[in-house]
């Protein structure tokens, strides 16, 4: 089994039951087995969910958090947030832990890196 996990966000404000039941299922991988490192970065249009201005997105930022609690690393691509309008402004101080400033790289060196990748 791969100790290295990935989940690449590009579903939005068009499908957030998916949204939201994927960092779900992020949050519980990093509980079951806290050994295992679990990341999600949020491309276009996904990215936009992390806007704290936007009240849709409160159950996705609370879900967000709670992955967080557990260990789970949130990454958000420069690039995707400069495509929906969206600044380091408009998300809550620590939601993110690293801003990728381009995404496409970000997954591409994970996955040199043997991490396996769950596009949703």
């Amino acid at each position: 089994m791969n100790d290295k996990v990935l989940f690449v966000f590009m579903t939005g404000r068009e499908n957030m039951a998916k949204l939201l039941a994927n960092i779900g299922m992020a949050a519980k991988i990093k509980s079951a087995d806290p050994g295992i490192t679990v990341e999600m970065i949020f491309l276009t249009p996904a990215v936009e969910s992390l806007n704290k201005k936007q009240v849709i997105f409160k159950p996705i930022l609370e879900t967000v958090k709670e992955a967080k609690k557990v260990g789970v690393k949130v990454i958000a691509c420069e690039v995707a947030m400069k495509n929906v309008g969206l600044d380091k402004d408009d998300i809550e101080e620590n939601l993110v832990d690293e801003f990728a400033p381009i995404g496409g790289i970000y997954v591409l060196n994970k996955i040199k890196e043997g991490y396996e990748v769950l596009t949703i």
